[in-house]
């Protein structure tokens, strides 16, 4: 079983996992025609046995995705601490199978962490995260609660990530908006925070928190930004005051 493929709201694994659109949906596409495959394959259910019979005596891996999807906390738990007690010794069937099983809140990282690329981008890294948490996870000092463990692990890599790309803000945080000023010593970790969030309740755009980014923390002058998206400077500028004026209202800061 090889890592998964790195190209391209309900609960942490729980339920449909929703639709995608544009290229974000092509390592999702890939993922899910791998597992049509294994889905329903006897040798793999064999390789995870152990797996089967703590999802209620499952005899595919497709119902031990069911069997989890429709169990209480307690149960469903039970089948994920089976998977990754042997994902973290190399068990890479057990790492896909609980791959599978996370794919819904992967989505929802890949869509929240738009500072890390374009929507393809931004799922390769989503996936690879969570893939990288699953085959370290730490079953000893946290036994239980393993899908939320797992994916608040990949969001804080994630968050790493867009730090570490980002480079050093050129303005200071204060400049963009009054919610960012809370004196962190992590000022760009926390503008992206600010910006994620008012993406979440629909303050501003994707599109003009990924400008407020591109421009005051990775420090990209407004008149290159204006030639790539083929937009005059004047009509960028006014996008950006738009948008950092709508994070300044004070029902954000409040």
């Amino acid at each position: 079983m090889s890592p998964p493929p790195r190209a391209g709201r309900r609960g942490a694994f729980g339920g449909r996992s929703g639709r995608t659109v544009g290229v974000m949906s092509t390592v999702f596409d890939l993922l899910e025609r791998e597992w049509c495959s294994l889905a329903r394959d006897p040798g793999a259910a064999r390789r995870l046995a152990d797996v089967c019979r703590t999802a209620g005596g499952a005899t595919t891996l497709a119902g031990v995705v069911t069997h989890v999807r429709g169990a209480g906390p307690e149960a469903a738990d039970r089948v994920l601490v089976a998977l990754v007690r042997r994902a973290v010794t190399g068990d890479a069937l057990a790492a896909r199978v609980l791959l599978q099983l996370l794919l819904p809140g992967t989505r929802n990282l890949a869509r929240r962490w738009w500072a890390l690329g374009d929507p393809d981008e931004r799922a390769a890294a989503a996936v690879a995260a969570v893939y990288h948490r699953i085959r370290h996870y730490p079953l000893e000092r946290r036994p239980a609660k393993v899908a939320v463990n797992v994916l608040m692990d990949a969001a804080r890599e994630l968050r790493r990530n867009v730090a570490r790309s980002a480079g050093a803000i050129c303005t200071p945080v204060a400049d963009v908006g009054a919610s960012a000023e809370t004196g962190s010593s992590d000022p760009t970790g926390e503008l992206v925070e600010v910006l994620a969030d008012a993406v979440a309740d629909g303050t501003i755009s994707a599109d003009d928190a990924r400008l407020i980014a591109e421009s005051r923390i990775a420090g990209a002058r407004i008149e290159v930004l204006a030639a790539r998206h083929g937009v005059s400077t004047r009509t960028l500028w006014a996008r950006r005051q738009r948008a950092e004026r709508a994070l300044s209202r004070p029902a954000r800061a409040s």
